[in-house]
This record gives C-alpha cells, structure tokens and sequence, in this order.
C-alpha cells in the first residue's frame, strides 16, 4: 500500500476513535468511513476546529457544517437541555428550536405554556408566539398577538417584530396600515429589508416614483457598505435591481 494510503487509513482510524471516545454523535464515525477525506475535514472544521482555534468564524463555520450534516442537533440539544431541567430559560430555548425546525406545533403549544403567571405579557415570549403564527401564515394571529405584546409592554420596542407587524398587515391586504408601519419601519431598521419591502408595495400600489427613489437609496446604501455588510444585503440590493428593471 502506498505511504499515502497508510497515512490516509491511520488518520482516518484516528478520526473515528476520537469521535467515538469523545462522544460524538455517531453519525461522524459512518461520514468517516465513508468518505475519508470528506468526512474527515468535515470533522475537524466542526468539532476539532473550534476547540483548537475559537473565535467567532470558526465557531460560524462549524455551526453551518453541522446544520448541514445534522439539522436536528440543536433541537435535541434543547429538548435534552429540558430534560435535565424544565426551566423558563429551557423551554424557551426549545421553543425558538421547535420553530427553526418547522415543529411549529410543538413550538405554538410552549410558547402557550410559558406564557403564564408571572411571564403570561413577556415581550420576547409573545414575539417568539407571533413568529410562529407567521411562519404557519397565520396572520390575523400574529396581528392579535403583537398588539397585545405592545399594549402590554408600551416601552418594548423590536425592528424584528415591527417588520412582522407590517408584513402581517399586508399578507392580509390592509395596504394602507401596512404601508405606515413600513415607512415608519424604513426609518430605522438596520439594514435594507424594510426600506426594500416597502419600495416594493409601493410599486404594487402604484407610487412607481417613490418606489423608484427608495429602490436606488437600497442599491446606494448596499454598494457603499463594507465588504462584509455588503455580502450580508446583497440580496436587497438585487432585488432593487430587478424591481427598478420593471419601472
């Protein structure tokens, strides 16, 4: 067997001891085995790396292999997290990884029991009940829901639920308010999506110099950012471009 082969073959030995020693889930071992260089750089990128190096990118960068290779993990690591102890904290983890993982039932059903007694107007737990409304389309819910989270907490204030009020609004045709929230929205918001959103509804209404003006502030704004913000919004910015192509 040529050197490399051996080489290939020790490392690949190594790898799969250390995943099984270690406890990781076994599913590394069989993307081991299976593809030697492949699941092997997979392997350090996502559990090796981050250990070795830290920091924010090589925490990033094994976070998105693993939610490549294991979607579920978070989601078991929440329901495990419950599991050894049924806390607010806890439950509320869950819950956000219920949604993340399309268990938007489950996810409806936790958000409903923790918001009770002393967390019964908890503005982060009725914003997280109003983001599962909407990811079920149900938007007369998360309407309901959020204008109780703001008569409840009047000095709460969140871009995140703000731009999902707007965008209930529209989803159920009420273009006026919608058009409000989302000049209110443009205002402020970081980054282009509200500006972008609002651009858009105002071509659909038919105010195509005002769309026009916001569409190019959008492209404006994305090509004037820093190489790192840039890559973040460039989808706003092209979707600029597409709409402005059709004024």
């Amino acid at each position: 067997m040529p050197l490399l082969g051996v080489l290939m073959l020790g490392a690949q030995v190594l790898c799969a001891v250390h995943a099984g020693r270690t406890g990781r889930p076994y599913f590394w071992i069989m993307l081991i085995l299976a593809l030697p260089g492949a699941g092997m750089l997979a392997y350090f990128v996502a559990e090796i790396a981050p250990d070795i190096l830290g920091g924010r990118r090589a925490r990033s960068a094994a976070s998105g292999v693993v939610k490549l290779l294991d979607p579920e993990k978070r989601y078991r690591e929440a329901l495990r997290n419950v599991e050894v102890a049924s806390t607010t904290a806890t439950r509320a983890s869950l819950a956000e990884q219920c949604l993340c993982s399309d268990r938007t039932d489950e996810a409806i059903q936790l958000y409903r029991d923790l918001l009770t007694g002393m967390h019964a107007t908890d503005p982060d737990l009725m914003l997280g009940l109003a983001r599962t409304h909407f990811a079920r389309a149900e938007f007369a819910d998360v309407q309901t829901v959020l204008e109780q989270l703001r008569d409840a907490n009047p000095a709460y204030r969140s871009a995140e639920g703000h731009l999902l009020y707007a965008q209930c609004l529209e989803r159920q045709a009420d273009f006026p308010a919608a058009l409000d929230e989302y000049a209110a929205l443009a205002e402020y918001y970081p980054g282009q999506e509200a500006k972008s959103r609002y651009a858009a509804l105002l071509q659909q209404q038919g105010c195509t110099d005002e769309a026009r003006h916001l569409f190019e502030e959008v492209c404006r704004a994305v090509d004037l950012m820093p190489k790192h913000a840039r890559r973040i919004q460039r989808e706003w910015s092209d979707f600029a471009k597409r709409r402005l192509a059709g004024i």
